[in-house]
């Protein structure tokens, strides 16, 4: 896979988790983490760009 290709899971994720609380963010990180540790900090860096502005582009 290409690296575009790994983030697009990560993004994803991210986006639909962006208007959940934080609390409910932290549990679905821990068990994303738990299943694939990278996996887990794909997500949480992709939430924490989205939440602070940086949101990553759809266009591909």
């Amino acid at each position: 896979m290409t690296a575009p290709q790994q983030q697009a899971p990560f993004e994803n994720t991210a986006r639909e988790l962006s208007n959940v609380s934080e609390p409910i963010r932290r549990l679905h990180i821990e068990h994303c983490a738990k299943a694939d540790p990278a996996y887990g900090a794909g997500v949480s860096r992709a939430i924490h760009q989205i939440i602070h502005g940086n949101v990553p582009s759809m266009d591909r």
